[in-house]
């Protein structure tokens, strides 16, 4: 089992059929599936706090893994365009972003965010995060 796959089925259990599914053969196609659970995560009532952290955990270990050769298997660039850039588009994920994403992490990683966000959007996301700046707290690495 590729690294991408188990480390997965370790952190996100509850999508385990999902992450084994062996028509979800890249890691593209299962953070599609992380990410609407994600979403999923913040719309539910109460929010599904323990699977956004997760999630997260699972986006730090992808953002730490060895780069690829190539874009089809490299984790840092599939966790970027899959995952990272998403986020500013679901309202509830963006407004809490500055909990989980490091004030300078954000400023440094400014084209990832702004991918999908018209330059109003992009700017009251970035005043939005300078706001709640003081809101990140670090969490263990997984």
């Amino acid at each position: 089992m590729p690294p991408w796959r188990e480390t997965a089925s370790k952190l996100l259990p509850e999508l385990g059929e999902k992450i084994l599914d062996p028509e979800i053969d890249t890691p593209y196609l299962l953070w599609f599936e992380i990410r609407d659970a994600f979403e999923r995560a913040y719309d539910a009532s109460p929010r599904n706090e323990s699977l956004i952290n997760r999630v997260y955990g699972y986006a730090d270990w992808c953002m730490a893994a060895p780069r690829g050769e190539t874009a089809t298997d490299d984790l840092f660039t599939c966790t970027c365009v899959c995952f990272y850039e998403h986020i500013p588009q679901h309202q509830a994920a963006r407004d809490d972003m500055p909990r989980w994403i490091p004030y300078q992490d954000f400023i440094g990683s400014e084209q990832i965010f702004r991918y999908h966000l018209t330059e109003e959007e992009f700017v009251a996301l970035k005043q939005h995060f300078d706001t709640h700046r003081h809101d990140f707290v670090p969490r263990p690495t997984i």
